[in-house]
């Protein structure tokens, strides 16, 4: 499947629309969620039978406060990861557009003849 600079243009700008986007929701559930705040999250109960046939209750806490703080800072983290990623392909992409006088934009003939320039 053959694919025009153009295209690959869009799918670029698509991908980081995209991180942009989710970007955005992993630094709202951050700031929704301080660490001063976190408390160890609903406790469930269950019973089963043991071999003498009797009742026996068995509770377990779903998340403590330790494992919600190591989500929160794998989460710093990854928001860190994405948001370097999305600066570098920002400022790969500012690199490829070339300079133009104004806030015109180049002509398909001045492209191809920029990019047929670059590749001698």
């Amino acid at each position: 499947m053959a694919t025009t600079k153009q295209g690959k243009q869009l799918l670029i700008e698509y991908e980081l629309k995209f991180l942009e986007k989710k970007l955005k929701e992993l630094k709202e559930y951050i700031a929704a969620t301080p660490f001063s705040s976190l408390e160890d999250r609903s406790i469930v109960g269950s019973s089963t039978m043991n071999k003498n046939g009797e009742e026996v209750l068995s509770y377990k806490i779903v998340a403590t406060k330790e494992v919600q703080r190591k989500d929160l800072t794998q989460a710093l983290k990854d928001y860190a990861e994405i948001l370097r990623t999305v600066d570098a392909m920002r400022i790969s992409e500012e690199k490829k557009v070339p300079a133009v006088r104004g806030d015109e934009k180049l002509g398909s003939q001045a492209a191809q003849f920029l990019a047929n320039r670059d590749k001698k």
